[in-house]
């Protein structure tokens, strides 16, 4: 293995590929035009040891000891290293100019490189770039002033203020002050300054960073990597501490009280708020699992969105939720989400998703009159941001688009403040959030692929699909995959060639799909889980089952053909297991008790009912006879969700909290049909196993796995916090779009 390269590589000169220079002595990375760019000690010596070893393949284990041969660390180090490297480099890890990513082996620095002895590029007087030329597209480094919060060193900065901030991070006590140092730092540039918040010890984040009204606070949900659990972590500006939040397992979208003592959040089918001075929680409301998202006004009124039906207000000291806005279906609209109360606690930002283009887009509403108007034709969610701007994604970009607050309308000025920014996204909870000087976003784009897998994980050959797409389900013979697109950016329901890569959108309204025994019929729900229909899978019109009622998550359809199994809530049951005859469409109930029952998988020859409950406070697998549920099996140990048959019954598959893929043998006519169970992968799905929505499907004979996985080319779960990010933007001329940077 080569050694590792010293701090005084190529002392006597300097490495120069496309508008960079790399002055390895002076340890600068220089771009031309606009200075230097900061990068981490570790990012930096990592580019030095590719660039110098150019030539080939640098291995994972190779770079490592490279760089971090002063400790031990995992691939997680590397990969962020990576990832913060290649925003700096403004390199898109799917189309590299620079560093190429050699799947499980390591990586490569491909650009062409030349020795320079030249000073210093001098940085760019002018700066800024319109948004809407081609310009635009040209991404500035992302971290022009910035440090990051905790774990060690200061990146290097632009001015000797940033680097005395530096320093004072790496020898961080409990009361140093991080907020205010980069507010300093960015009062001497005159810059904006980016804070990264990584993942807690152990944990990775999943989902964006909410900023409190005061600015002195940034929460987020983090999924412990071992136990697979999920929690809410806070952060406090002006200190070093992070913490998480005790009795808040399995929250997800929180935000805040107006006075920045409390955060709401959902979890179970429940609006929750917790107290952050003693940790006291009360349950608000139930709001059902199409919860997106909430907002709190001063007055104590919590505005929240169920997509599938519309808005509501609900009292936080406990009352019943009234309806504010309704899904108009009429109109073709299939979500609303995303509510954000404006300053005047009367008027609030939404989002509408609809078939219609023209009705898609954010919108303001008034509580007083009911009475909302769309101000922005975005798929993206808009944010608001103190005191004039609305924040949206516009493909990878973050632009401010600026509000005159009396009349609540654009006054068409509009600035960049980043790219490669993740949009707003229900699945994952994923937000941009502002308040005071300050605003949030997770960087990368986080994207998500279909991938056939075998029983050790390795992949061997992923799908082209059109658009994103979830719930995936192979057709019983193994030809089609039928897959549905986000209800929020690309609804319908996709009907897949496996062999031929053929894709047609078969419904423009359809979630949940299943097929029928025999793979001639497919059943789905519309207006947001509603209505259940029934189609021929070769192409005749639906027919409706049933309408109306309450929200029906699809299950699964008995191998005999003649009903399906569906999950709905109950407000004192909660998520219980129904079932409807395919013929007549009337209904029965399965399983009802006082907990969860969801995700239910009939056996292939349907005498076995698999499913998961949390009545023993986590989420397990749990197997009973079918129909008459006799004696129920435990079938997981530690939790678990999402159990499939397989086609010969001799497994029984399922997710555990880490997101392996676990297999259990059965054998029926033993004492104890289950064995123990044994983790076949680890499945690094986009979701975890509580969620409604399928994330993988196994084939027939149990040899391979199609997973719906997540994949961003580095680790991008860092979140973002920008200081005085409108201090650029007001010193140059206000009505000129520009990179604030």
């Amino acid at each position: 293995m080569d050694a590792p390269p010293s701090n005084n590589a190529c002392a006597a000169g300097a490495y120069a590929f496309g508008n960079f220079r790399l002055d390895v002595a002076a340890r600068v990375l220089w771009r031309n035009g606009f200075g230097a760019v900061p990068l981490p000690s570790r990012a930096f010596d990592s580019l030095v040891y590719l660039v110098e070893h150019r030539d080939r393949l640098v291995s994972k284990n190779e770079l490592i000891d490279a760089v971090w041969s002063d400790v031990v660390v995992t691939d997680d180090s590397l990969i962020h290293a990576i990832s913060v490297l290649r925003r700096a480099l403004g390199d898109d890890p799917n189309e590299p100019l620079y560093v190429r990513t050699v799947p499980r082996r390591g990586y490569r620095f491909i650009a062409p490189v030349g020795e320079s002895t030249h000073a210093a590029p001098a940085p760019d007087p002018t700066g800024g770039t319109a948004l809407n030329s081609a310009a635009a597209r040209r991404p500035r480094s992302r971290h022009e002033g910035s440090v990051i919060f905790t774990r060690g060193r200061a990146v290097v900065g632009i001015a000797a203020i940033i680097a005395i901030v530096g320093a004072a991070l790496a020898v961080t006590p409990r009361t140093h002050r991080v907020r205010a140092g980069a507010e300093a730092a960015a009062t001497a540039t005159h810059r904006a300054v980016r804070l990264f918040q990584p993942p807690p010890d152990g944990a990775v984040i999943v989902s964006g960073g909410v900023l409190s009204p005061d600015g002195d606070s940034l929460t987020f949900v983090a999924r412990d990597n071992s136990s697979g659990e999920t929690a809410l972590w806070l952060r406090a500006l002006h200190s070093s501490e992070l913490r998480r939040l005790e009795r808040t397992e399995g929250a997800s979208k929180p935000f805040w009280s107006p006075d920045s003592g409390r955060l709401g959040f959902v979890r179970n089918g429940e609006l929750t708020t917790v107290q952050l001075r003693d940790g006291a929680l009360r349950t608000v409301a139930a709001v059902g699992m199409s919860f997106a998202g909430a907002t709190w006004a001063p007055d104590g009124t919590i505005l929240f969105a169920d997509w599938a039906k519309g808005l509501y207000s609900v009292r936080v000291s406990g009352s019943e939720p009234t309806l504010v806005a309704a899904l108009d279906q009429a109109a073709r609209d299939i979500a609303l989400s995303w509510p954000q109360f404006l300053p005047d606690g009367r008027h609030f930002l939404y989002q509408v998703v609809s078939l219609d283009p023209s009705r898609t887009g954010a919108y303001v509403g008034d509580l007083d009159t009911h009475h909302s108007a769309r101000i922005l034709d975005t798929e993206s969610p808009a944010m608001f941001a103190p005191p004039r701007h609305l924040l949206h994604v516009q493909h990878d970009m973050l632009v401010a688009e600026e509000l005159d607050s009396r009349t609540w309308r654009l006054t068409g000025r509009a600035t960049v403040l980043a790219r490669g920014v993740s949009p707003p996204s229900l699945a994952d909870g994923n937000v941009v959030s502002a308040a005071a000087d300050l605003i949030a976003y997770r960087g990368g784009v986080r994207q998500q692929q279909f991938a056939w897998v075998d029983r050790a994980g390795e992949v061997l050959a992923t799908l082209p699909m059109p658009a994103v797409m979830f719930n995936p389900r192979v057709s019983p013979d193994g030809s089609h995959l039928l897959a549905t697109g986000s209800v929020t950016t690309n609804p319908g329901l996709w009907l897949a060639s496996l062999s031929r890569s053929e894709y047609e959108r078969i419904e423009t309204d359809a979630i949940a799909p299943l097929w029928s025994p025999d793979g001639a019929r497919i059943a789905f729900t519309a207006r947001g889980g509603l209505d259940l229909l029934i189609r021929s899978s070769s192409g005749a019109g639906p027919r409706r089952l049933i309408s109306g009622g309450v929200v029906k998550i699809l299950n699964d359809w008995s191998p005999s053909g003649d009903h399906i199994v569906y999950s709905q809530r109950d407000d004192l049951t909660q998520l219980d297991l129904w079932g409807i005859g395919v013929e007549d469409g009337v209904t029965f109930p399965i399983l009802r008790t006082l907990y969860n029952e969801l995700q239910a998988r009939i056996s292939p020859d349907g005498r076995w009912l698999a499913y998961a409950a949390d009545d023993s406070g986590a989420l397990e697998v749990y197997v009973q006879r079918y129909p008459e549920l006799g004696e129920r099996y435990k079938v997981s140990i530690g939790g678990g969700g999402q159990p499939q048959w397989r086609r010969d019954q001799s497994e029984l598959y399922y997710i555990a909290p880490d997101r392996a893929l676990v297999a259990v043998s059965f054998t029926e006519h033993k004492e104890h049909p289950f064995a123990p169970p044994r983790r076949l992968f680890w499945a690094r799905i986009a979701g975890g196993p509580d969620d409604a929505r399928d994330y993988y499907a196994a084939a027939p004979d149990g040899g391979r796995f199609l997973l719906d996985r997540a994949f961003d080319g580095g680790d991008n779960s860092s979140i973002t916090v920008v200081v005085n990010w409108p201090a650029e933007t007001e010193a140059s001329a206000p009505r000129t779009p520009q990179y604030v940077e």
